[in-house]
């Protein structure tokens, strides 16, 4: 003999309105705790590929620089790094374009770098170039230092004020 199930025909398989409720504004909640983070993870990823993205173009220049045994200049798009650079050397020849990094860099203002024949850029020493998120100081800056031997080399801020550079 076989048992008969069965189903009563007013049960409603689903979820209640206050179950779906509470679902939902527990959600939420996670996301408006969550979505700064995120923010900030995002500004410091931008952070960390413009300044890697200006130290391998840098780091081609002088390669380049040797390797032709001519000047290469890395110029600065309107005068600021934020808005993209391009690698040449003096006679006009264009080596590398790069294009604009994240709108939410601060700017970057520079003049012209020149890497030498042999490798060094001609004193005075270049300054540091800082690349930093704008409006914020949770997103530690990194600041490009080019010494006279033309070597640069990435430093990151360690007090958390990108004002003041990377010390």
């Amino acid at each position: 003999m076989r048992k008969m199930i069965s189903r009563r025909p007013d049960a409603v398989a689903g979820f209640t309105l206050t179950e779906m409720l509470v679902t939902v504004s527990l959600v939420s909640i996670l996301l408006t705790l969550a979505v700064p983070s995120f923010n900030n993870l995002i500004l410091t990823q931008n952070v960390r590929t413009g300044a890697s993205d200006l130290q391998t173009s840098l780091i081609f220049a002088r390669s380049e620089a040797i390797k032709r045994a001519s000047d290469v200049n890395i110029i600065p798009t309107l005068g600021d790094w934020r808005n993209g650079w391009t690698v040449q050397l003096t006679d006009g020849t264009v080596l590398r374009n790069e294009a604009p990094l994240n709108n939410r860099l601060g700017s970057m203002s520079g003049s012209t770098i020149t890497y030498q024949s042999d490798g060094h850029i001609p004193p005075p020493v270049v300054p540091g170039i800082k690349v930093y998120a704008s409006g914020t100081a949770r997103v530690p800056a990194r600041c490009l230092a080019i010494d006279l031997s033309g070597r640069p080399s990435l430093l990151v801020d360690s007090d958390g004020n990108p004002a003041n550079g990377c010390n």
